[in-house]
């Protein structure tokens, strides 16, 4: 299987008590070059670290493509079929809580 992903996401604040709705000048909108890489991997309940070549890692996108829960370091579960972003400066732990588990992940340099 090939997929091809990439995470692309503009936040815009409103004031709800003023009338006027501006969106800032357009240099807060242009998106800029990101180094991205996409990994996948099958999982069991032994421990792996997520693996990318980036230089920098500044966000990771990773999505539970099995039917078991799987646990970022060793802490945030995440369902099958769930999604979770992370702000992440390095490469964290992966695992299936129990039997065999996979992931897709997106990590942005």
């Amino acid at each position: 299987m090939t997929t091809i992903s990439r995470i692309d996401t503009d936040v815009v604040f409103h004031d709800t008590n003023g009338n006027v709705f501006t969106l800032g000048s357009v240099s807060e909108h242009v998106r800029g070059t990101l180094a991205c890489q996409s990994v996948s991997a099958t999982l069991t309940t032994a421990t792996v670290s997520l693996t990318t070549t980036l230089a920098t890692l500044s966000a990771v996108a990773i999505k539970n493509s099995g039917s078991s829960v799987i646990r970022i370091a060793g802490a945030i579960s995440v369902p099958a079929g769930r999604v979770a972003v992370l702000p992440v400066t390095a490469t964290f732990t992966v695992a299936s809580v129990s039997g065999a588990g996979e992931y897709q992940a997106v990590c942005v340099g």
